[in-house]
């Protein structure tokens, strides 16, 4: 990592709810310090760190994605949408910080910063989901997770939350979405729509899991490898409020999965069909409210990450 010298960070100051625009100074001197020759581009808007990293990205041989996991899935589709080999390296500051944890990373951004200086380069799956909506087709992108049904229902609210201390902001999203989810029937296969059939019946909430954490430290998929080429589904059937709420702590530590409502699966695949339009999120934004005839895939080893030169494989 001492050889980059073309380095490329994209920031977000309004990650935490825009508390980290105080930060933006000392992470610009601290970057300096270990890349002299840094580049500096501050987001603007939702989608400018994609578009920052598609544009610039082939010019660095090293691009750091400094906010939250948002920022962070941004850059990565940046890269991996223009077919961009330059490696990503990320700096986890916002509330979630999930996929920093999937490579390994130290908690705090400046632990981070050192470790992209001597960490190694690695090869890592991103996901992708194609859906009907109306009329028309459409296409998503996802790093950590998708999450279609309840998952993404409980999505649309959090960013009220955002913000909250310890991870309770999701929590509470969650809680306030039991008041007016209802589950509605889907048929979820294998691969394709001719796959094997996983599950059938009234729906809860499928979420795909490339890393194992969504949701700012939920260990919904707690099986999920970021280089296995595959992707982890875990498929909950219709429950009770009361029930969803005692399944909570389970379901934040990863426990879940052997439970009599839960089907845990790990596919290169998935087709889900439902008998009316579902919410779909991908790493927490929203892609649509009402998708239809949903298939998720998996792009093997199309992002470049930097991890822990003591992490070992596989991640």
């Amino acid at each position: 990592m001492d050889g980059f010298e073309h380095v490329l960070v994209i920031a977000n100051p309004s990650a935490r709810s825009g508390r980290n625009r105080t930060l933006m100074s000392e992470l610009e001197k601290a970057v300096h310090t270990v890349f002299p020759g840094a580049s500096f581009r501050l987001t603007e808007r939702q989608g400018h760190a994609t578009k920052i990293a598609a544009e610039e990205g082939q010019l660095a041989d090293l691009v750091i994605a400094c906010g939250g996991d948002g920022t962070v899935h941004e850059v990565a589709k940046g890269l991996v949408e223009s077919s961009c080999s330059t490696p990503m390296g990320v700096l986890g500051m916002g509330s979630g910080n999930d996929f920093a944890r999937a490579l390994q990373m130290p908690t705090s951004w400046k632990g981070s910063l050192s470790v992209l200086r001597s960490g190694r380069v690695v090869d890592v799956d991103t996901g992708r989901v194609n859906w009907k909506e109306g009329d028309g087709a459409h296409a998503g992108f996802f790093i950590n997770a998708l999450g279609i049904g309840f998952d993404a229902h409980s999505a649309v609210i959090a960013p009220r939350y955002k913000g909250y201390p310890f991870g309770t902001g999701y929590t509470l999203a969650i809680l306030q979405s039991l008041r007016t989810w209802v589950s509605g029937g889907a048929t979820i296969r294998e691969d394709d729509r001719n796959g094997r059939v996983l599950f059938s019946g009234r729906l809860m909430f499928v979420t795909v899991g490339n890393a194992f954490d969504s949701g700012g430290g939920y260990t919904v998929n707690p099986g999920a490898l970021i280089s296995d080429g595959a992707l982890d589904p875990c498929i909950v059937e219709h429950v009770s409020t009361l029930r969803s709420i005692l399944l909570l702590p389970k379901i934040r530590s990863g426990k879940h999965i052997d439970l009599d409502e839960v089907i845990y699966e790990r596919v290169r695949g998935l087709h889900v069909d439902t008998d009316r339009g579902l919410p779909v999120h991908a790493d927490g934004e929203i892609l649509s409210l009402q998708a239809r005839d949903l298939q998720v895939s998996v792009r093997p080893g199309s992002l470049r990450v930097v991890i822990p030169a003591n992490v070992k494989d596989p991640i």
